[in-house]
């Protein structure tokens, strides 16, 4: 006896794939800069804060290149890089729907990259790029951006978590 495999869930289907993870990864990145923003202002900075953020590591990439200053530095890359996850990520849950076993591996992925994020960012901290309050204000900003992310995600593909447990009882 052999199991079907379901067709993908997805919200709406009249919307181009990429259009929808350009949507997901836009809406991630603006929830992302709202709550360093908020963030700033609870501690007396307002929008001062996106320049102390644009001395990171992927900002001063973007000065050195455009010669933007570090705030809209800040915004470009931060905004760049989500909108490139948003396409990455519902490209693999595409896939993924018809390969559960591809989330393990894709969480694997994530962990990493995130891992990898809290060290370079506790690193430039360490080395007195950032003060205590930007150091927190970038981490928690993060947080709020990646689980806005991931609700995207889910709100497009919901038979994602359907397959996830499913990945995990074959």
């Amino acid at each position: 006896m052999t199991a079907t495999t379901p067709q993908p869930v997805s919200r709406d289907h009249r919307h181009p794939g990429w259009l929808q993870g350009a949507a997901v990864g836009l809406t991630a990145a603006i929830a992302g800069t709202l709550t360093l923003i908020v963030l700033g202002a609870i501690n007396g900075r307002g929008v001062a804060i996106l320049g102390a953020v644009g001395m990171g590591p992927w900002p001063s990439a973007v000065r050195a290149l455009t010669g933007a200053s570090p705030a809209v530095s800040y915004l470009v890359s931060h905004t760049t890089l989500y909108l490139l996850a948003g396409l990455v990520a519902l490209a693999v849950a595409r896939v993924a729907d018809r390969l559960p076993v591809l989330l393990t591996g894709l969480l694997l992925v994530i962990m990493v990259i995130e891992f990898g994020y809290l060290v370079v960012m506790t690193g430039w901290q360490a080395t007195g790029h950032f003060d205590g309050v930007t150091w927190q204000s970038v981490l928690v900003a993060h947080v709020v951006a990646n689980v806005s992310l991931l609700l995207g995600i889910l709100w497009v593909h919901p038979s994602l978590k359907l397959d996830f447990r499913r990945a995990y009882q074959e």
